[in-house]
């Protein structure tokens, strides 16, 4: 009878040893991991916005000076050019658009481009050259001084004070903050990038989607 070849043994103590040592390996990778897990200080961030009944006085913080942003006045300068410019279309919404692209209102610090009203928003951006407030010293700062004036007509049961923070006036709204801490004002924020436009909604309110 034919004897059958079953050829040469293949042997596999080489790959055992090999993937013992990777398991063992593996194994201490996942103690070490559960250690340094075990080990971490959770961090709760202190949240900028909290839900609130009060009217936000909003102050820009922009070149580390502080801007008033009077938004009730804003949004009526802006409804009083829509007017105007609906006006002057006679009816014909193409040509109220039209109008809308290229026209703008502007107060002291800001310019307001009506562009965004035909997505139900306006955007405010910062004039070149205009200066703001420079807030020198929480100590010195009184009642009689443009941002001390400000938070002395604060009502705290309506009221409180949004900073628009640009990320280049961390410093000056740490003063700012702090003069309104002290005055037992509340207090929100929101960091905007140094050029990135306010926007509003229509009718006055902060558009947080930006």
């Amino acid at each position: 009878m034919a004897r059958k070849d079953r050829g040469m043994a293949v042997n596999l103590d080489s790959f055992l040893d090999l993937m013992t040592c990777m398991l063992g390996i593996l194994i201490l990778m996942i103690l070490l991991t559960g250690i340094d897990a075990s080990q971490i200080k959770v961090l709760v961030p202190t949240p900028m916005e909290q839900p609130t009944d009060k009217r936000p006085v909003f102050i820009e913080c922009r070149n580390n000076e502080l801007f008033l942003v009077p938004i009730e006045d804003i949004t009526r300068m802006v409804y009083d050019e829509m007017g105007a410019l609906a006006e002057k279309a006679k009816g014909d919404q193409a040509a109220f658009a039209q109008l809308l692209e290229t026209a703008t209102v502007k107060t002291e610090s800001h310019q307001v481009d009506l562009a965004f009203a035909l997505m139900s928003q306006f955007a405010l951006t910062s004039i070149p050259g205009v200066s703001g407030y420079k807030l020198e010293s929480v100590a010195r700062e009184t009642a009689q001084d443009w941002f001390g004036k400000i938070l002395s007509g604060i009502k705290k049961d309506e009221e409180m004070v949004t900073f628009l923070v640009r990320d280049d006036s961390y410093v000056v709204f740490k003063k700012a903050r702090a003069l309104a801490w002290l005055q037992n004002i509340q207090v929100s924020c929101e960091l905007l990038d140094v050029s990135e436009p306010i926007k509003f909604g229509l009718g006055g309110q902060r558009s947080m989607a930006q």
